[in-house]
């Protein structure tokens, strides 16, 4: 009897053990949207990226961002379950670091105020995980873009000569 019930006991906890760490997108997109609220409230203006998907430890993904003087970022990478510990890590153009995320925890978030007009580098490594881990990025804006010039109000006057 004892057996069976030693059996059963650690059937269960493998079938816990792999049911834990199969990959949960949703629960990623979730963590990312919870850390988006706060930003949201201080006047971000947040959007999804096609930059969500699966990695497991030591995974590495980079994509590029374009960015206007003077605006303020921010990027939020939330992970699921099996998702222990992602970094994120922002370049310039030039490759050089602007700032980074490298705690131990399963979200990750940067905020900075853009010095230039490009592009910036951002890597996301899942430094930890159990197995396949789901993660989601979103990238935030605010302010106003200043490089553009102001429209007229009467977009025809100059063609007319008035």
């Amino acid at each position: 009897m004892n057996r069976k019930l030693i059996s059963g006991f650690f059937s269960a906890v493998f079938l816990m053990t792999a049911v834990s760490s199969k990959a949960d997108p949703a629960k990623a997109e979730d963590e990312a949207y919870k850390m988006a609220v706060r930003y949201t409230q201080l006047g971000f203006a947040m959007s999804p990226t096609n930059h969500s998907g699966l990695g497991g430890a030591g995974y590495t993904v980079r994509f590029l961002i374009p960015v206007s003087k003077g605006l303020d970022y921010v990027f939020l990478v939330g992970g699921d379950l099996a998702a222990r510990d992602i970094d994120i890590y922002v370049y310039d153009e030039v490759g050089s670091l602007i700032l980074d995320d490298r705690r131990g925890d399963p979200r990750a978030g940067v905020k900075f105020r853009s010095s230039y007009n490009g592009t910036t580098q951002v890597y996301l490594h899942m430094a930890r995980a159990n197995g396949l881990a789901a993660y989601s990025v979103l990238v935030g804006r605010r302010g106003v873009d200043k490089s553009y010039p102001a429209v007229p109000n009467d977009p025809t006057s100059d063609a007319i000569g008035k």
